[in-house]
């Protein structure tokens, strides 16, 4: 808060006296009179209001994690299924029932008429109940039957080249990775069919379709996020409000801030590909060239500017968050 200035000012003393009582009371119209001025002067003056004095910031002791070099810096989040349901409140906000089958992780709370607002601080089925966000996919089906998936895998990093200009997430934003509406197989880059590991098996290099497992992993999807944002756009509907670096790793003029980059890997429950389709409306199914995801941030918003900043703009692999202070492991939240 900054300063403010008092309106109110005394035109003259709220008191009158009559000539009898000047005499007799002299000295009382003195002190009144110096009183009566005093008053004024300070009325009319500024005020400066004393700011309010801010919580001390959340850190994150990392000591003895591993840091530095080519890697980046990095922390996960795990989300189980939380509900499956025709809803979309980002592109279909409202519009209950209308949109695709979505499978959703994190806040199991959310409907078609959800923000990111209404999210914070709500239930979750994250690893770290600071994380209230609502993540969701298309329902991926195997031969018309939907397929339940295990988990999302949730990474946050920054390249390690641009790791220190990366700033926290924003409170608020939602935004979408993919095209639901492709007609051909997309970057492997954005979207990536692949496989749990197995023991003893090598995992499939990047793929734009899914292939088939080895015997004792899964199908996975990996899908990865834009990390430039244009600096003020919370709203990802147009999904124009964030955008992928250039070859370079930079981030354009136009979209100049750079966020923490989400990667989500969803693991389905099957090794073969035979048969997969994903949904592309309430009793629609069409091909899986049109794997996408979308996320709105539920975060406490302390604790994800906490993680940012030990794990991503440190370049320190944080590994897994958990608890209420969405602690790294190994590591202590602490005030």
């Amino acid at each position: 808060m900054g300063a403010f200035t008092c309106c109110m000012t005394l035109s003259k003393p709220p008191f009158t006296f009559r000539p009898a009582q000047a005499i007799v009371a002299g000295v009382s119209v003195v002190v009144l009179a110096v009183s009566t001025a005093v008053l004024t002067a300070t009325m009319a003056s500024p005020v400066t209001a004393v700011p309010a004095v801010a919580a001390p910031a959340l850190s994150v002791n990392t000591t003895g994690f591993p840091s530095g070099g080519a890697n980046p810096g990095i922390f996960t989040d795990t989300c189980m299924l939380a509900t499956t349901k025709p809803n979309d409140p980002i592109m279909m906000p409202g519009m209950t029932g209308s949109s695709m089958q979505h499978d959703f992780f994190g806040n199991p709370a959310v409907t078609a008429s959800s923000t990111a607002k209404q999210l914070v601080g709500g239930s979750s089925t994250c690893s770290t109940t600071a994380d209230a966000s609502a993540y969701w996919t298309p329902v991926l089906y195997q031969n018309g039957t939907a397929l339940t998936p295990k988990s999302t895998l949730i990474y946050w990093r920054a390249p390690a080249a641009s790791a220190s200009a990366v700033k926290t997430m924003p409170a608020g934003i939602s935004m979408i990775a993919g095209d639901e509406a492709a007609g051909s197989p997309q970057n492997p880059k954005i979207i990536d069919w692949t496989c749990t590991a197995a023991r003893g098996a090598n995992i499939p290099a990047r793929g734009n379709t899914p292939r088939d497992c080895p015997a004792g992993s899964d199908v996975r999807l990996v899908v990865t996020f834009p990390n430039c944002w244009d600096g003020h756009s919370l709203d990802g509907k147009s999904q124009q409000n964030v955008i992928y670096t250039d070859a370079d790793g930079a981030c354009p003029t136009s979209h100049p801030v750079q966020i923490p980059q989400i990667v989500m890997h969803i693991a389905y429950p099957t090794s073969s590909a035979n048969g997969l389709t994903l949904s592309i409306g309430p009793t629609q199914q069409g091909p899986t060239v049109t794997g996408h995801a979308d996320f709105m941030s539920g975060w406490t918003q302390s604790r994800m500017d906490a993680d940012v900043a030990a794990c991503i703009d440190t370049q320190t692999r944080c590994g897994r968050t958990s608890g209420p202070d969405a602690t790294p492991a190994g590591g202590v939240a602490t005030r």
